[in-house]
């Protein structure tokens, strides 16, 4: 079983099919035999996301810093919540506690998770754990298209992460 950290948007106004994503993930994490650790949220797609696999049996591990925990309604339906004093903390324990990681369409929060794991991982090689991209309805198209014409960024780098337009195609990358 890998403990697969989801990163996804916490917001309550996500499209409807980016809720049903969530869902489709959180039963594919028991389908597939893994754990979950996300940010521990309650609500938007976070919240979906922890119902969906806790209700499909699958453990799940919510990582929340103190100041967020009323504020993103921490999720009941997880079977540790972690409180870390900062997103800092956050951020290095669901690194730590993962053995890979997906990301589902999300905002800046998502960003900067998705990037705090590109960067110490292929960057800097702290970790060699799969990173994962779900492109779904193109949502990552044009960061990828745009980071892959930054001159300082290199072709290694982009290669290092596998963009999924899939589900299915995102579970078999982290198989």
């Amino acid at each position: 079983m890998a403990a697969v950290c989801v990163f996804c948007s916490g917001k309550p106004d996500a499209p409807d099919s980016f809720f049903e994503l969530a869902r489709e993930t959180g039963r594919g994490l028991a389908r597939e035999g893994h754990s979950l650790i996300y940010g521990g949220g309650g609500l938007g797609m976070m919240g979906e996301l922890a119902k969906a696999a806790h209700a499909a049996g699958v453990p799940v591990t919510g990582v929340m810093p103190e100041g967020l925990v009323a504020l993103e309604r921490a999720s009941q339906e997880v079977d540790e919540l972690i409180v870390s004093p900062d997103l800092a903390a956050r951020k290095s324990i669901m690194i730590d506690k993962a053995d890979a990681f997906l990301a589902l369409p999300g905002g800046l929060g998502t960003l900067d998770e998705l990037f705090e794991v590109w960067t110490t991982g292929p960057q800097l090689r702290l970790h060699s754990k799969p990173l994962v991209l779900l492109d779904a309805d193109g949502f990552y198209a044009g960061l990828v298209d745009w980071l892959g014409s930054r001159p300082l960024i290199s072709p290694a780098l982009l290669a290092a992460v596998t963009v999924a337009p899939s589900l299915d195609e995102a579970w078999a990358a982290l198989r």
